[in-house]
């Protein structure tokens, strides 16, 4: 059964995005059991998960997560997150009907995330229309297998399931096609298609600016724009606009408002105070943020503690992620993608945003690399998803 091409590990499967796979060899097949701790006892787990053969694993924010296995006597395929310490707890989610059918999907995933493929003639294509086809088109790869019949272990045939598909194609279905709502932009990374605030978070919801509002040294014309035509949500997604009077204060008219620092600092870093009158105050996030616009560039960045770190490349990919997080939001409440799969979701949040905007997810080069969006992304205690 072993199928064996350069650069190709067991089974045809060839490792891209989340998914890794064992290199073909002669090392013998590893099964669940051997993932236990010394101290675990492996007649508690399951015994069809006993005898399950892993074969790879997803990566989640590039670490090691749940193992993908197979079932050698059907050839169904799973995903089990292995309790080291808990067997019993452990238990096999169905992943693919085959590897043959897995070897697919995967192809299938690549050429949707690069638009190419049988998904090239996305390139260049934006808006809703384009969303909804490339969501449908990623299903119709997944329906091409036999789902139904036997062979699922304790999951039971496919009626009985929480969902006709499992989470990790159902994110990749529904949330990568995402990328493709906005073309590019005029002076800033996006064009958000008209209305598309309004539709998802109510147009009395979402504000607008009157020129006469903005002030004068917020000179980057694009944000300005932007501002006035298109606006931002006014409290949604854990983004509430700034919206005390006088509007948009600079970072220093916030300093002499709310007094000096502790320390005595007036409120920012030595070396800040050029900067802090060409930043101004947009709105808040959770975890205490300030969002900060600089008004000659219309660069975005977060003020946390004092600290001053990139956020978004521009105002059309700061609306881009609060929209995102709302979209994410709502599919889940249909699907219930976080019951199985929270941080393949959270990871697939930030692949989608870092291809609109990169600024948002780079490295920082601190020891810490923190970043908010991918950050709170991956805050499951929080509920952010």
């Amino acid at each position: 059964m072993t199928v064996v091409r350069d650069g190709v590990g067991e089974y045809g499967l060839r490792s891209s995005g989340p998914l890794r796979f064992r290199p073909p060899g002669d090392e013998p097949p590893v099964l669940v059991p051997a993932l236990l701790a010394d101290s675990a006892d492996p007649a508690e787990l399951d015994p069809h998960v006993r005898g399950l053969r892993v074969i790879g694993h997803l990566l989640v924010e590039g670490h090691e997560a749940d193992r993908i296995v197979l079932d050698q006597a059907t050839g169904r395929v799973f995903s089990v997150y292995v309790f080291e310490e808990s067997p019993e707890m452990t238990e096999a989610l169905p992943f693919a009907p085959s590897v043959e059918a897995l070897s697919r999907y995967a192809d299938a995933l690549d050429e949707l995330t690069a638009t190419r493929g049988r998904f090239a003639d996305f390139a260049g294509r934006s808006g809703e229309t384009a969303v909804t086809e490339a969501t449908a088109r990623f299903l119709s790869v997944l329906a091409e297998d036999e789902w139904d019949g036997g062979g699922w272990g304790k999951a039971g045939a496919r009626e009985t399931w929480e969902r006709s598909l499992p989470a990790f194609w159902l994110i990749a279905a529904l949330i990568r096609p995402l990328a493709l709502i906005a073309a590019p932009g005029r002076g800033l990374l996006l064009d958000l298609p008209e209305g598309l605030l309004d539709r998802e978070f109510g147009a009395r919801d979402v504000v607008r600016f009157e020129p006469a509002e903005l002030p004068e040294a917020l000179a980057h014309e694009p944000t300005r724009r932007f501002l006035v035509e298109t606006g931002l949500p006014l409290d949604a997604a854990m983004f509430t606009l700034f919206r005390e009077q006088p509007l948009l204060l600079t970072l220093a008219q916030h300093s002499e408002r709310s007094g000096p620092a502790e320390d005595g600092s007036g409120g920012f870093p030595d070396g800040m105070a050029v900067a802090a009158d060409q930043l101004f105050s947009l709105g808040w996030l959770i975890h205490d943020t300030e969002v900060l616009i600089d008004g000659h560039t219309g660069r975005l960045y977060d003020w946390t503690s004092r600290v001053l770190r990139p956020l978004n490349a521009d105002i059309s990919t700061l609306a881009f992620s609060i929209w995102i997080l709302q979209r994410a939001r709502t599919l889940n409440e249909t699907h219930e993608l976080t019951d199985d799969m929270y941080h393949p979701l959270a990871d697939t949040m930030g692949a989608v945003l870092a291809s609109v905007d990169p600024v948002a997810c780079e490295p920082t080069g601190e020891k810490d690399d923190w970043r908010y969006w991918p950050e709170v992304y991956h805050d499951e205690a929080g509920g952010v998803l």
